[in-house]
């Protein structure tokens, strides 16, 4: 099963991936460092060609509330295209708990 790591070579995604190879997987750590940008779409095709699920622990390289806020939006909206197009089953995304108690951050409403 082919599995791409959308920020596989972050803090948690380089994590991830180790895991998944120890569990007997072989993982793509897609992010800007292996060639695969989700901002501007470079690279993201041919990572999720074949694709059978995807995991997003990708992060926001600038934390203010605009630009966090344009980087989700506009990575979600690549990441969700070139799945659909390579006809991706699963989309997984690390996701923060109690967020909704701290609405006052930029980071957290995006």
């Amino acid at each position: 099963m082919k599995i791409v790591v959308i920020g596989g070579t972050g803090l948690i995604g380089s994590k991830l991936v180790t895991k998944l190879r120890a569990d007997g997987h072989g993982p793509l750590a897609a992010s800007p460092d292996t060639g695969v940008d989700i901002i501007t779409g470079k690279g993201l095709a041919e990572a999720l060609a074949g694709a059978q699920v995807v995991v997003d622990v990708s992060n926001a390289p600038a934390w203010d509330d605009a630009a966090v806020m344009d980087f989700f939006q506009t990575s979600a909206r690549n990441i969700l295209a070139a799945e659909t197009a390579a006809g991706t089953g699963h989309h997984v995304a690390l996701s923060v708990v109690g967020t909704e108690r701290l609405q006052g951050s930029g980071y957290f409403r995006a």
